[in-house]
């Protein structure tokens, strides 16, 4: 793949990156995913053609997401940890914010007018000036609200760190989820944006779908006759039963909600 960036002046890289083997092998499953895709359009209302280039890039990018993830080992940090030090975050940009309510707060003032770049010395003024200098003049009420702006903002990172500690999914004992819902949820508005029809939340093409995506990405292994084991491989049923928890996730949760209305079903 060649990544190429430029700008007005001229290329500013242009390098051919290393592809993925497992988005060459995904790439294999083309042809299957957009006909299953096509063919539950057919069954549609067609209020629009079928768009098998954007379905494509869709894909693509959600296998490439997946592939990324199970390539960068990090340690994650449980949630109780997490959630603990966003709250120590809020706090502590609370009590900066009481504190900055004192004479301490006119001190800080008078600190950040003095290192504010508006009025530092321009570094062409190091050299003999060949037209007038223009100097700049102190404009108090200018500069009073810029330094209000940055105190509303700690009070918008404080809100933002509580809001962030409450969104934190507590960690579930046992193995992490092979199938998690957010995924499931992308795939679902990816089918619904492709076909024009709903997901199904149980057996079906939806399911199907899933299942083929899953054997593109290498994670499927339902056949117990091969005898052959595959670390994170899921099995039909499992693919069922993980859609109709993600249909109730994206009905309920929070976040999903605020990642609009639910793919699985008709909203107003």
């Amino acid at each position: 793949m060649r990544i190429t960036i430029s700008d007005s002046t001229g290329t500013i890289l242009d390098r051919v990156a290393p592809d993925d083997a497992r988005l060459a092998k995904f790439d294999m499953h083309k042809k299957n995913l957009l006909d299953m895709l096509r063919n539950v359009y057919e069954r549609g209302p067609k209020s629009r053609p079928f768009d098998a280039d954007k379905a494509w890039r869709s894909l693509t990018g959600l296998a490439r997401f997946y592939f990324r993830q199970g390539s960068v080992k990090q340690a994650t940090m449980p949630a109780a940890d997490r959630i603990e030090r966003l709250r120590d975050i809020a706090k502590v940009l609370k009590q900066a914010r009481d504190m900055m309510q004192s004479d301490v707060g006119d001190d800080l003032y008078s600190a950040w007018c003095e290192a504010n770049a508006y009025f530092r010395h321009d570094p062409d003024d190091l050299e003999p000036p060949r037209t007038p200098v223009r100097i700049k003049v102190f404009d108090p009420v200018r500069t009073k609200d810029e330094f209000q702006k940055v105190f509303a903002d700690l009070a918008t990172l404080e809100t933002a760190a509580s809001r962030a500690a409450g969104d934190v999914p507590p960690t579930k004992r046992g193995r992490p989820a092979i199938l998690p819902w957010d995924a499931i949820w992308n795939l679902a508005a990816l089918y619904r944006d492709s076909t024009g029809l709903i997901p199904g939340a149980g057996e079906g093409p939806f399911a199907e779908f899933v299942v083929e995506v899953l054997i593109a990405q290498g994670r499927y292994n339902d056949d117990e006759d091969k005898g052959k084991r595959v670390t994170g491989a899921i099995k039909h049923e499992s693919v069922v039963d993980a859609i109709k928890g993600a249909r109730q996730w994206a009905l309920k949760h929070p976040i999903a909600r605020r990642w609009g209305p639910s793919p699985f079903d008709d909203e107003e």
